[in-house]
């Protein structure tokens, strides 16, 4: 009898332990199915995804493609040509001549001819090496565009990133808030009812308490206005949740300026742009110049014609005929044509010139400006970390005191609010740093820090 309550009784426990192995393996896929409609990114990944997914970069790739049909079509100005026409003609009356009194005709009244010509340039005032040119320069403007375009779009995204920290980490600071002031609320009413604090210390800590909650609702808005950010950047629903990897820390950046600089002026896209202008603006002075010289071509003609639309001939003319023909045209006066488009192209010149060390100048004082931010961020990050210290012993000290009734309830508080201001400046002072790395990076024409 023992033997089978000790038999039901481990078929009992078997059973009870199998139904909690299910229960908590629903409940870890619970969690595991809750927790998937997060998508959880690195920096890294964050960047990557914003390059792939971004409109910005899948027009910059249109603008590429173009520029390769561009490229394409001008390439075909060196191959020959093929032209076909068919034409039909009716003249009014048949010519003809009268000689020693009889009448001869010497033309079919109805006319039909078909024309093959194929024609190829030899020689175009160097129009169509230059159409070339400026078209092989386009394809360079372009592929310069879509860096700047992923620069930039890089940044973007890094922006955001830090925006979800800092915003995660503000709402941190701010449940902490919330949390202490509970506790400090507490504290104070218990006084109150045995008569060591009076009524003011309660209604201070419940003001304290409701503005600490206000500041709570602005630090969850402010999450989901970053996250709402993000995911307008890498094109998803703009209500999905992201969870990101935190990053936001100090990492002392060892570059000198002058080393910046001259990374930047080798390496930003937009200053290899403007030279590329440069160089389109000259070869626009080429091809406005060719008008200066003659053009030669060369063609072959056949010919088919016949007083039939079968083209078969006639008495007057052969069923077939072909002829080759060289040809050069040149254009000897159009009242200062040429020379004033040739002008036009030589002040484009200058201009293009005179932008490109424009942007250098600008490029130069966007390097001063990042690199001194940046150290500006590293130094804050020092003070709002001192700050932090000071006041977290602050706090720690008016909090023993008041425990010991030899502080009031208001010193407790504005201890507490000078940490809590203390904390908020720390995290704003890794974001700024963290974002004025990302903004130095891509004022050199980078995307990672080297």
């Amino acid at each position: 009898m023992g033997q089978h309550l000790k038999a039901a009784s481990l078929r009992g426990a078997t059973l009870v332990f199998l139904v909690a192995v299910v229960m908590l393996a629903t409940a870890g896929a619970e969690e595991a199915e809750g927790q998937g409609g997060a998508l959880r990114l690195t920096l890294q990944q964050t960047v990557e995804m914003a390059l792939d997914k971004n409109l910005d970069m899948k027009v910059a790739w249109e603008d590429i493609e173009a520029a390769r049909q561009r490229q394409k079509e001008a390439r075909t100005g060196f191959l020959p040509s093929l032209k076909g026409r068919y034409s039909y003609r009716r003249l009014s009356e048949v010519p003809y001549a009268v000689i020693a009194g009889n009448r001869f005709d010497f033309a079919d009244r109805n006319q039909y001819r078909l024309t093959g010509t194929i024609e190829q340039p030899l020689f175009t005032g160097l129009s169509t090496l230059s159409n070339y040119q400026l078209a092989r320069l386009g394809m360079d403007v372009a592929k310069l565009q879509l860096a700047r375009t992923r620069l930039d779009v890089a940044l973007d995204a890094k922006v955001a990133y830090f925006a979800i920290l800092t915003a995660d980490k503000l709402k941190e600071v701010a449940e902490q808030a919330v949390e202490q002031l509970q506790a400090e609320l507490e504290v104070a009413e218990n006084f109150y009812r045995v008569g060591m604090s009076p009524k003011i210390d309660v209604l201070d800590a419940e003001v304290r308490l409701a503005e600490a909650k206000q500041q709570l609702i602005r630090a969850e808005n402010d999450v989901s206005l970053a996250k709402a950010r993000l995911n307008t950047i890498l094109r998803r629903p703009i209500d999905q949740d992201i969870i990101v990897a935190d990053t936001l820390c100090h990492q002392p950046y060892e570059r000198t300026y002058e080393s910046c600089l001259e990374v930047s002026l080798e390496r930003r896209p937009e200053l290899s742009e403007a030279d590329r202008n440069v160089a389109r603006a000259e070869k626009e002075i080429t091809l406005a110049k060719s008008a200066y010289y003659p053009e030669v071509t060369v063609s072959g003609n056949y010919y088919r014609a016949g007083d039939e639309p079968g083209l078969d001939g006639s008495d007057f003319v052969d069923r077939e005929n072909w002829d080759v023909m060289a040809e050069a045209t040149m254009t000897f006066f159009e009242w200062g044509k040429t020379r004033h488009a040739t002008s036009e192209k030589r002040a484009r010149l200058r201009q293009a010139r005179q932008a490109l060390e424009q942007l250098k100048d600008a490029v130069r004082l966007e390097v001063k400006t990042s690199y001194l931010n940046l150290q500006t961020a590293e130094k804050n990050i020092w003070v709002a970390k001192k700050g932090v210290e000071s006041a977290e012993e602050n706090f720690r000290i008016s909090k023993e005191r008041y425990l010991e009734q030899v502080a009031t309830a208001t010193e407790v508080l504005d201890a507490h609010t000078r940490l809590t201001e203390a904390r908020t400046n720390y995290t704003r002072a890794l974001a700024e740093f963290n974002v004025a790395r990302a903004r130095l990076v891509r004022a050199m024409g980078a995307e990672e820090a080297s």
